[in-house]
């Protein structure tokens, strides 16, 4: 009788930890209820400048707890919009990627508030063999040369973003290098004031563009233009011909000039008044 009692326990004991390692098992691999929220993506790859139409973008579900800052929740909020980075094939469409509202597309959506963009002309040299493209950071060097025939450089802007090489907006674009040897232009964005600078550079001498590092914001204080004597080359200064003499006069027509001179010294004007007429008559 009292082993069947415990065999009747162990069996209970042996069914309550099978239910309850079951239900265990389905509640932890049950799936839970997801707090999920739609927002707007690219439908394809959306390159710089484009103004973004309703057949670029897509929605897509994503964990509330998952969602970056800056999303939008509907298309009609991102049609009309031009991108100003690069957006992928199912990226995710933030408000940081995008142009300000209602500032057009192409190159003028890459225009910041307050901000111009002038363009420079390049080639190969002045734009740094064509590795400078859009995104990239320059400085601006000014070249003159005087008349002596002396020169002198100057740095006249620092930390300037180029927004396109060429025609190109895209910095992951590629390149044709043999394109780097024709005469482009280069678009900076800067101030209007900068503007005016780089303007009138073009039309008193020779425009340089010099390459930074992305990671370089570093705005150094602007020092004194750079001739050729700092370089330690300065042309010598080439010795001036003494002034010609002055021919000096014969001694008879020295004579001459002095004895006119005596004779005028010599000689008196009488003014005589007829009515009202006037005449000189010279008396020695």
């Amino acid at each position: 009788m009292q082993r069947q009692r415990v065999l009747i326990a162990f069996g209970i004991a042996w069914l309550t930890a099978l239910l309850l390692s079951w239900w265990v098992y389905k509640k932890t691999t049950a799936p839970q209820p997801r707090d999920s929220i739609t927002v707007a993506a690219a439908a394809r790859d959306l390159p710089i400048g484009k103004r973004i139409e309703a057949a670029d973008l897509k929605l897509v579900t994503l964990d509330r707890k998952d969602l970056p800052r800056g999303v939008f929740l509907k298309t009609s909020d991102v049609v009309g919009r031009a991108v100003a980075v690069p957006i992928f094939a199912g990226e995710i469409v933030l408000n940081a990627k995008l142009a300000t509202k209602g500032s057009g597309d192409g190159l003028t959506a890459l225009i910041e508030p307050g901000m111009r963009a002038v363009s420079v002309q390049v080639n190969e040299i002045s734009g740094v063999s064509g590795f400078i493209q859009p995104g990239t950071r320059v400085d601006v060097l000014f070249t003159r040369t005087f008349s002596n025939g002396d020169a002198a450089t100057i740095t006249i802007l620092q930390n300037v973003k180029v927004l396109a090489y060429g025609r190109q907006l895209d910095p992951s674009a590629k390149v044709d290098q043999r394109d780097t040897n024709r005469p482009t232009v280069a678009t900076l964005l800067v101030t209007q004031e900068e503007a005016q600078k780089v303007v009138l550079a073009q039309q008193r001498g020779r425009i340089q563009l010099v390459l930074r590092n992305g990671l370089d914001d570093k705005v150094d204080e602007f020092a004194d233009p750079v001739a050729a004597g700092d370089l330690g080359i300065e042309e010598p200064r080439r010795p001036q011909p003494p002034p010609p003499a002055r021919p000096v006069p014969p001694p008879d027509s020295v004579t001459r000039a002095s004895k006119a001179a005596k004779a005028d010294e010599d000689t008196r004007v009488i003014r005589i008044y007829r009515g009202d007429k006037m005449t000189e008559e010279k008396v020695k």
